[in-house]
């Protein structure tokens, strides 16, 4: 069973209808953009059991004739790279031009400015290397130039072309993904970091991006369900404490499932259920007191109740009304008094006598008598027949004069209206002195009691300084009207006794005492406790009951959301994605790298690849072989890294989807001379399917590589790259240097300048003489390269080390192409040479050079034809 059909049978078996829809189109390139997605994003929530209007298209299941529609995209060629301006010390707007098929080569010495143009390709492709400081690219750090660093890279597509501009700094270009780079960077991530494959082939890649597809519907899913998960976790019934009761258990349980009725039927709260929370709060929580003060609490309220009750009746109006009239009595009995002395005591000198003032003159008087002048003798002391006695004021002797007005002012004070006003104003004094005292509104221990009564009944409390200021305000009042003299005081407030409230009280204090110490006595606090808490959070709950129904609608609908992104997660589908790329890529990648390493002569390394993926892509990454927690790059060589490193990098764009160009930057740094032989070999064979472009300083791999291309018919482009004292990435007009060419393009050289110099032989004959004796030095060159190449047909190259015997089966030279070879080389020779002045050695005209031309082009094509004949003369020594 192919991939296809694994493919087809998974999703029709494992996936859910929107999910075939999504790998249809997926399959079909579709499914990227973001109208597709908002489609298929409508799909999913209308299976979780949203309401969608417009409803989306019904979904189609995936056929096997959507998966034959996989393709790598369209192909592309690179054909220019131009206006390079800022980088290294490439010259102002450099460029170059590859060949779009086969192989391009451009060769350069150190500084010559390859590595420039390696920099933008890889931050403009695909390369392994991602560290932003090593894809930096810097512009001349001894220049003057100033501006960004910019490119254009014109590459070829089925379209046409395209001209993809280049910034240093920016991301690498979609229309250039399909291009991979292989530099030292990516060498070292390919030996310590992995190789890792970006694109799967056919269908493979179909369930990766399914799950990347995945992967973006669920942002989006989360994105809408974050603004309900916010309001869920800002719509809380806030308990007081967290307990088990009811009420917070049906709370801590609410769903999306949770009906209207459940809900009323646990907010259900009453009248009587705050009677009783109010009744229990006392016992429970009011003042946590013992049993003992509470009965000392209730004591208290009952005596202060019988104080307030004694303080209303004796400051209330009635009373006031009494102690008005009794002091009205008292002046008026008083008046009375006065108006008799009046007329008794007109006759008087001094005026007044009688009266309030003379009146304390008299008491004064008479206590002084009494108590000092003379004690023990009634008062008044008066002239007798035996003793004259003294006045009380001025200590003279009392005249009979004297005496006989004491004696009247005596009668006076003891007469019936001075006795009269003098009881009533005793009983005034007697008033003043029974109205009741406050004092208990000031005792030290008033703000405490109080504050008790006010934690268990606020109003009461209120009442009760209510009460203090009407009694304070009357008992002002009474005394005023008793010890006044301008009658009553006004009254604004009446007088209201909380008596009968604080005698409840007490009384409730009293069954309080009872029933804490009964709860004490008999463990029945918790019972208590746990009514009133069940009762408190049925309250709390009951009066939130709009905000959980609120939170149980938001649940309902993010419930919805969690069925949808159930239907975006991508487990299955990642290990159904490992598990299609174990079974028809893992073992081709394997072995494709097993062969690669084989082809670069490093299968003994112990190296080898292993599956490692994620949700979005398979990588395969290479591992040391060892236990040792040691990198790669610690074990091997320079040159195995770089060996292995081209072998994970021809293994990745093997399996990967298409065939778009490579770039290759020095390709056998650090190899040695057979490893560096089979890596041209390679690389030649890779450009008969691809276009590839190789930069390298090694003149040895340069002319190895030519060498494979020939051989194996791929059409190469060589660029010579210099630098001088002001910049580098110059083109070398004359191409690449002489002794890196071999016969055919030596030869194609040579013409290419004849045609320059043909000319001048008409024109300046001296000129034509030094050119002409230069063009047969190379003819004599190109003599020397056609004896390694097609007299001995490679068996032994100058310059290296391998001699390839098995060619030897194509070694033939008959006597008349060996006297045409010694021909030629001889008059390559003459006119090569420095000739005596006196000779006669004619110049060659352009005629002549032309014919000797063709005399060498007609030798080469001999020689292979012989070479073929005397191969299939041998057919014993072909390689089998």
């Amino acid at each position: 069973m192919g991939a296809a059909e694994d493919i087809l049978e998974w999703s029709t078996t494992k996936l859910t209808p929107w999910r075939q829809d999504a790998l249809r189109r997926l399959a079909g390139g579709a499914a990227t953009g973001a109208q597709d997605q908002d489609d298929l994003l409508s799909l999913v929530k209308e299976s979780a059991g949203f309401s969608i209007s417009p409803k989306p298209a019904a979904p189609i299941a995936l056929a096997k004739a959507h998966l034959s529609g996989v393709t790598a995209g369209a192909s592309l060629q690179i054909k220019t790279i131009r206006n390079v301006t800022n980088v290294n010390r490439l010259m102002q707007s450099a460029a170059l031009t590859f060949a779009v098929k086969g192989l391009t080569i451009i060769y350069g010495r150190n500084g010559s400015g390859k590595s420039g143009f390696v920099r933008i390709f890889r931050t403009a492709c695909r390369t392994r290397s991602d560290n932003p400081a090593k894809l930096k690219v810097l512009a001349d750090v001894y220049g003057s130039s100033a501006g960004p660093q910019e490119a254009e890279i014109v590459i070829e597509t089925a379209a046409g072309e395209v001209v993809v501009p280049w910034k240093a700094g920016g991301s690498a270009s979609e229309a250039l993904l399909q291009v991979a780079v292989f530099d030292s960077n990516a060498a070292e991530l390919y030996v310590d970091g992995g190789n890792q494959i970006q694109f799967l082939p056919f269908g493979l890649a179909l369930p990766h991006k399914l799950n990347a597809l995945c992967i973006t519907l669920k942002s989006k899913l989360e994105a809408e369900r974050k603004p309900i998960t916010d309001q869920i976790a800002l719509l809380m019934v806030a308990f007081e404490l967290q307990r088990a009761t009811k009420a917070q258990t049906f709370y801590s349980a609410l769903s999306a499932k949770t009906t209207d009725a459940q809900i009323d039927e646990t907010a259900k709260f009453s009248k009587d259920d705050q009677i009783r929370i109010d009744e229990l709060t006392r016992l429970l929580t009011a003042t946590m007191a013992s049993s003992a003060d509470l009965t000392a609490l209730s004591a208290w309220v009952q005596g202060f109740g019988k104080e307030c009750g004694s303080l209303a009746q004796a400051l209330s109006d009635a009373k006031l009304d009494e102690y008005y009239t009794l002091k009205q009595q008292a002046v008026e009995a008083r008046k009375a008094a006065g108006l008799d002395a009046a007329v008794l005591f007109s006759t008087e000198s001094l005026p007044g006598v009688g009266g309030e003032t003379w009146r304390r003159l008299w008491l004064a008087a008479r206590d002084y008598s009494i108590a000092d002048a003379y004690p023990a003798r009634e008062f008044p002391v008066l002239n007798s027949t035996d003793a004259e006695e003294s006045c009380l004021l001025c200590h003279q002797p009392l005249s009979p004069a004297a005496s006989e007005r004491l004696r009247r002012f005596q009668a006076f004070v003891g007469g019936a209206l001075a006795t009269a006003a003098d009881q009533t104003e005793l009983k005034v004094a007697a008033a003043v002195i029974a109205l009741p005292n406050l004092a208990m509104f000031t005792s030290k221990d008033w703000p405490n009691r109080l504050e008790q009564i006010r934690k268990r009944d606020g109003k009461l409390a209120e009442a009760i300084i209510v009460f203090q200021s009407s009694v304070a305000e009357r008992h002002a009042a009474a005394v005023t009207t008793l010890e006044g003299t301008k009658g009553t005081a006004p009254v604004s407030t009446p007088v209201i006794s909380p008596e009968a409230a604080l005698t409840e009280l007490s009384q409730l204090l009293s069954q309080e005492a009872a029933a804490l110490a009964s709860a004490d006595e008999a463990g029945q606090r918790a019972i208590l406790a746990a009514e009133q808490a069940e009762l408190a959070d049925r309250k709390i709950f009951a009066a939130a009951r709009e905000t959980v129904i609120k939170r149980r609608d938001l649940l309902k609908l993010d419930a919805l959301y969690l069925l949808a992104l159930a239907e975006v997660q991508t487990t299955g589908i990642t290990k159904k994605a490992n598990d299609l790329v174990d079974i028809h890529l893992t073992k081709v990648v394997i072995d494709r790298y097993e062969a690669e390493r084989k082809a670069l002569d490093i299968a003994h390394l112990k190296v080898s690849l292993s599956r490692k993926s994620d949700q979005t892509k398979a990588a395969f990454q290479t591992t040391p072989g060892t236990t040792l927690t040691k990198l790669t790059s610690d074990i091997l060589s320079e040159g195995e890294q770089r060996a292995l490193a081209l072998a994970a990098f021809l293994t990745e764009i093997a399996v990967t989807e298409g065939n778009g160009p490579i770039v290759v930057d020095d390709p056998v740094s650090s190899l040695d001379r057979d490893r560096g032989l089979r890596v041209a070999e390679r690389i030649a064979s890779e450009a008969l399917t691809r276009q590839v472009v190789v930069f390298t300083h090694d003149l040895v791999f340069f002319n190895d590589l030519c060498r494979e291309a020939d051989t194996l018919g791929v059409t190469a482009e060589t660029i010579a790259l210099f630098a001088d004292a002001a910049n580098a990435g110059k083109v070398d007009p004359a191409g690449v240097v002489w002794r890196g060419l071999n016969v055919n393009k030596r030869l194609a050289r040579i013409r290419n300048d004849f045609a320059t110099i043909k000319k001048s032989h008409a024109l300046s004959p001296a000129d034509y003489e030094v050119a002409i004796k230069n063009l047969y030095g190379r003819l004599r060159d190109t003599y020397e390269r056609l004896v390694e190449e097609c007299i001995f047909c490679d068996v032994i190259r100058r310059g290296t080390d391998r001699i390839e015997t098995q060619k030897l089966r194509m070694v033939h030279l008959s006597d008349a192409l060996a006297v045409r070879f010694h021909e030629g080389m001889s008059k390559a020779n003459t006119y090569s040479h420095d000739n005596p002045a006196a000779a006669t050695v004619a110049v060659p005209n352009p005629t002549e050079f032309e014919s000797d031309l063709a005399s060498i082009e007609k030798l080469i094509g001999d020689l292979k034809m012989e070479s073929s004949k005397a191969e299939a003369a041998r057919p014993s020594m072909k390689l089998k």
